[in-house]
């Protein structure tokens, strides 16, 4: 009886710290992220400087690209008009490095991404929207509950294609 005493409490003892010892683990390994992703407009430890050009025919679309930008954690340094206007849009990267433009060209979701390094501007990236730009997509729905957002951009897009 006293030998089948003591295995029972040896394994009521085994079986209370192999509980704790499980549960410590699960806890340690739900409080320790597997990854940490930085935020797109981080990289190497600090904000990615972009200056945001509108170089096509929608009013705004600098200031709304530079809110969305600052919103994913960017540095707009700048937007405004560009010289000239542009059919396309285009991201580029003012860096010896493209991936600070990549950041952004995945962003605004551009696959055009040019490299054209200068040093003397205090920036990483410029985004140059052109025509063809729709603005990043929120939502499918306008205020009134129609499907006004794709609407007008299904409209613009005929515009281009078939003007007059």
């Amino acid at each position: 009886m006293k030998n089948w005493l003591q295995a029972v409490v040896l394994a009521l003892v085994f079986i209370v710290v192999g509980a704790f010892t499980a549960s410590l683990w699960l806890e340690v390994r739900r409080e320790t992220p597997a990854t940490i992703q930085p935020p797109p407009g981080r990289w190497e430890g600090r904000r990615i400087r972009v200056e945001v050009l509108n170089g096509g025919e929608q009013h705004g679309a600098a200031r709304e690209v530079g809110d969305h930008l600052r919103d994913l954690e960017f540095d707009v340094v700048h937007y405004g008009n560009a010289d000239e206007s542009r059919d396309s849009s285009v991201v580029i990267a003012r860096l010896d490095t493209v991936e600070p433009a990549r950041r952004v060209a995945d962003a605004l979701g551009l696959g055009v991404v040019l490299q054209q390094p200068d040093r003397n501007l205090y920036l990483d990236v410029t985004v140059i929207l052109g025509a063809d730009w729709l603005g990043p997509v929120e939502s499918g729905v306008d205020e009134a509950g129609q499907a006004g957002i794709w609407w007008s951009r299904i409209k613009r897009a005929a515009r281009r294609l078939w003007p007059g």
